[in-house]
């Protein structure tokens, strides 16, 4: 993004497979020439990142974190370098903070966020701690760096006694990331982005839980629409990052989809989300088919509409005869393999209901083949034609208690396969 207003930046932040180099300079690539400005390489599975993070990269690792720097730059893009070092914080670590940064910087890194989230919790002395953490470690490395921190109390609608406590050790320029009043956050109100910042007195960068697909949300593919957002968010904040999924790829449509909402959030989402998905050649069928989301779960409006139109439709027939391959990227195919076959076994069990369906006395083969197709269609992790079962961490992180539990995390259902099966076997045992 170009001109006035909020920064635009991708976050590989997930728990899961981390990019390979050749992955992350592709995506540097793309990002670049499509209007974001930073990269933040803060990837929950790399040892080096968190688990072990006091150890410098391996020699080769630190070559290759070279070269990502320098492909940032070439293409316009600010590399940060994340380090998330709260899991086993100890008296005197600074030093070793401290030793870590000054590593990224002589690699070419152009910012450091540092990354207390998920980490237990606790109140202001902890924020003491991590903001003091955090301003010694500026203070020793005393480079050019665009700083910024991931508290432990990063989803919340107003601040904590530890958010204030950080917030006043560390110096006022530097953000605040924040995901919303929620990990994964449904909706995200401009009021509130302002309030909490003008709370802090800093400015507070989104971090953006869509498209990212871990944990409990592994198995859903977040192809759909971008999430809504309140139309004055990018008034309210100093920049997004916007967390990816593994599927390097893939990401690419949801990356396309936020750019264009914060550009214009008042443009229509879904009008945009056939616009990019349709750009991409073979890619409209799997896209349908992974258009659900926590806030809206189900299949696409129109699948089901066709799959409830009076006998003699043939849309639905037609939509799932054609297949999910027909000018996929080979490249694209290749990374979302899984997910073809699952769709290719959802289309097979609906095509059984709809054979079904479409004979007033169906004969045993054909109920059989409808139960086994139906049976290999359920056999699976993987969320198509809306979500079966997934869980999305619809909650605030803050404090040292659990945070409440809101009965939106976990979606449980029937997707459109387990609805026209259901129809079918009904419709012939009367």
């Amino acid at each position: 993004m170009t001109g006035p207003g909020p920064w635009l930046g991708a976050i590989e932040g997930y728990y899961g497979r981390p990019h390979t180099h050749d992955e992350r300079l592709a995506l540097l690539g793309w990002l670049g020439a499509h209007g974001y400005r930073r990269f933040v390489h803060a990837p929950k599975d790399d040892p080096f990142h968190r688990a072990r993070w006091r150890e410098p990269y391996p020699a080769d690792e630190e070559r290759r974190w070279a070269e990502l720097a320098a492909a940032g730059d070439a293409a316009g893009v600010a590399v940060t370098a994340a380090v998330s070092p709260g899991l086993d914080w100890a008296t005197g670590d600074e030093v070793a903070l401290a030793a870590k940064i000054r590593r990224f910087v002589d690699l070419g890194a152009a910012g450091v966020m540092v990354a207390w989230d998920d980490v237990p919790g606790g109140g202001a002395e902890l924020g003491r701690i991590h903001g003091g953490a955090v301003a010694a470690a500026m203070a020793a490395v005393d480079a050019p760096l665009h700083w910024s921190v991931c508290p432990t109390d990063y989803a919340l609608d107003e601040p904590t006694a530890y958010l204030e406590a950080v917030a006043a050790e560390v110096p006022a320029d530097v953000p605040l990331v924040w995901t919303g009043p929620r990990i994964v956050s449904p909706w995200i109100d401009a009021g509130t982005a302002a309030a909490l910042a003008d709370g802090l007195g800093h400015p507070v960068v989104l971090w953006e839980n869509f498209p990212v697909s871990d944990g409990g949300m592994r198995g859903v593919l977040h192809l759909g629409p971008a999430p809504p957002r309140d139309p004055g968010l990018p008034g309210a904040v100093a920049g997004v990052v916007v967390n990816l999924m593994e599927h390097p790829l893939a990401n690419r449509v949801p990356l396309e989809l936020i750019r264009r909402w914060w550009r214009d959030p008042h443009a229509d989402r879904v009008a945009a989300w056939h616009d990019v998905v349709d750009a991409v050649p073979g890619l409209a069928p799997l896209a349908r088919a992974c258009r659900s989301w926590v806030d809206d779960p189900g299949p696409d409006p129109e699948l089901t509409a066709w799959a409830e139109a009076a006998p003699g439709d043939d849309r639905l027939r037609q939509h799932l005869g054609a297949g999910c391959r027909d000018g996929l990227p080979a490249d694209l195919a290749s990374e979302l393999e899984p997910w073809l076959v699952r769709w290719e076994a959802e289309a097979g069990a609906m095509l059984a209901a709809l054979d079904v369906l479409d004979h007033p006395a169906p004969t045993l083969v054909e109920l059989g083949a409808l139960a086994a197709a139906w049976n290999q269609a359920r056999r699976t992790g993987r969320q198509l034609f809306g979500i079966r079962h997934a869980f999305y961490p619809v909650a605030p992180m803050w404090g040292p208690a659990p945070p409440p539990a809101d009965a939106r995390s976990v979606v449980s259902g029937e997707n459109l396969t387990d609805r026209l099966c259901r129809r079918a076997l009904a419709a012939a045992a009367r």
